[in-house]
């Protein structure tokens, strides 16, 4: 959520200049509130939705948040309903802090095309805060009672969302890495009994569920003190509706500064027992697995997904009992996009802020992501695999960018057992005669396989741009 990320970007940026006091004072809490509140605009500070005491060995600070968002309502945006948040503050060793705090959250969120609500029960802080990188070492956050609700309005009324979730706790690392002024960040988040519905125009509803959902975040090579720099910005300007020259030149500046902003990013996602529901049933996947991995922003970044689900189990009724063998036991999906400019893209989008002009058209996109004026995809494996088949693909597909696109593939297919697939189609065919056809086409397909040393069947298949495919060396369509 947009107030989330604010209430975050607003402590940290203050707390960065934070150094340790002596002995804890009245002045040491005056001085506290002014290093927190000192990036903040003037009305922002005015306000007094920060406010600073001595407690003990700690100081205890409290964000009064619903003065904070006094200030950046409007009428496109308003929230409601915040209590103020206390977190305590004790000075350690090596200037750092030690940050904790536990607190409830009831908000409310209207905007022209939605209403919001969002609710924690409970949620617990634990942390240590580093002067000298202006990033949180280690932070720790447990969660209970997790409530969401969203009611469409305008053109998006009848659609609403409503989730829960039982429990949550993320945690995140942050190490110095060999390069000087980089940091290297590692963060990892639970869900447990996560709930999901979606009630669409005319009524269809869809939910979904998950008994848990990991997740694992690395990024490398992050310039702390330009993206800090960029946060501060943020904060600065949020009630900001246009930047005047000056400050998109400034901004420009601090983009460029932290580019590519990181070396590599990686994320990983599992969800265990997953289920998707509406009125015609309900599908289960007792495993889904998916990755992402890409480069910094640059002028030739890699991106690559990896997706894996494992045992299907839809309602009986959901599959004629003919089709039942050829549900998927496994399913495994691994695509790339090489050499990608985001850097020109960025670079393009800057020059829209700064000349007001209007958003980026799809042509403009991609021929700016792919100057060469073709983008490729690649895909290393796509495999399936049940009790009546094993199959999969790999290769490359590469397009134009251009209005009218040409494309040109190579790709390699390997079966495994592919008689006792053909059989099991046959057999399914007495049932559902319309798989006859599919037997006949898949035995005309093996007169044109070669045979692996491992008894798979291969077939290795190009089409070019003039839209001649070859199969195994032969010719299958002349243009």
């Amino acid at each position: 959520m947009r107030s989330k990320v604010i209430v975050a970007a607003i402590f940290s940026v203050g707390f960065a200049g934070a150094s340790q006091a002596a002995d804890i004072s009245e002045q040491g809490a005056t001085d506290l509130r002014n290093v927190l509140t000192e990036s903040l605009s003037r009305d922002l500070i005015r306000s007094d939705f920060v406010t600073v005491k001595p407690a003990g060995d700690q100081y205890e600070i409290t964000y009064d948040l619903a003065k904070f968002f006094d200030k950046i309502n409007s009428s496109v945006l308003s929230v409601t309903g915040f209590k103020p948040l206390s977190l305590f503050a004790q000075p350690v060793e090596k200037g750092r802090w030690h940050l904790k705090g536990d607190n409830s959250l009831d908000i409310a969120v209207h905007s022209p095309t939605s209403d919001i609500a969002y609710s924690i029960g409970s949620s617990s802080f634990d942390g240590i805060f580093d002067p000298a990188i202006e990033m949180m070492r280690s932070m720790g956050i447990k969660s209970s009672g997790v409530k969401f609700s969203s009611v469409g309005s305008g053109a998006k009324s009848g659609r609403k969302v409503d989730a829960s979730i039982d429990s949550a706790s993320f945690a995140h690392t942050v190490t110095d890495n060999s390069e000087t002024g980089k940091v290297d960040l590692q963060m990892q988040g639970s869900l447990q009994r996560l709930s999901e519905q979606f009630t669409l125009p005319r009524g269809l509803l869809v939910s979904f569920s998950a008994d848990s959902v990991i997740s694992n975040v690395t990024a490398t090579s992050l310039p702390a003190q330009e993206l800090r720099a960029l946060i501060r910005f943020f904060v600065q300007h949020v009630k900001t509706k246009q930047l005047s020259e000056s400050g998109s030149e400034k901004f420009e500046q601090l983009v460029h500064r932290a580019l590519p902003i990181f070396g590599s990013l990686t994320k990983t996602v599992t969800l265990s027992n997953a289920a998707v529901a509406t009125d015609k049933g309900k599908v289960g996947v007792k495993r889904v697995d998916y990755s992402f991995k890409m480069d910094g922003l640059t002028k030739a970044s890699n991106v690559n997904l990896e997706l894996r689900a494992e045992h299907f189990t839809p309602d009986a009724d959901l599959i004629p009992a003919a089709y039942a063998p050829f549900l998927p036991e496994t399913l495994d999906v691994q695509l790339g996009v090489p050499n990608i400019n985001f850097s020109g893209l960025i670079d393009t989008a800057l020059d829209a802020v700064a000349t007001r002009e209007t958003p980026m058209s799809g042509e403009v996109v991609k021929r700016t992501m792919f100057p060469s004026g073709y983008g490729t995809l690649e895909f290393p494996k796509i495999s399936a695999t049940s009790g009546v088949y094993d199959i999969e693909a790999s290769g490359t597909l590469k397009g134009s960018t251009k209005a009218h696109t040409d494309y040109s593939l190579q790709a390699t297919i390997l079966a495994r057992d592919f008689d006792k697939t053909v059989s099991a189609i046959q057999e399914a065919a007495k049932a559902e005669p319309r798989l006859n056809r599919v037997s006949f086409s898949l035995l005309a397909a093996k007169g044109f396989a070669k045979t692996d040393p491992d008894g798979r069947l291969r077939w290795d298949v190009t089409m070019d741009e003039s839209r001649t495919v070859t199969v195994n060396g032969q010719v299958m369509k002349k243009p």
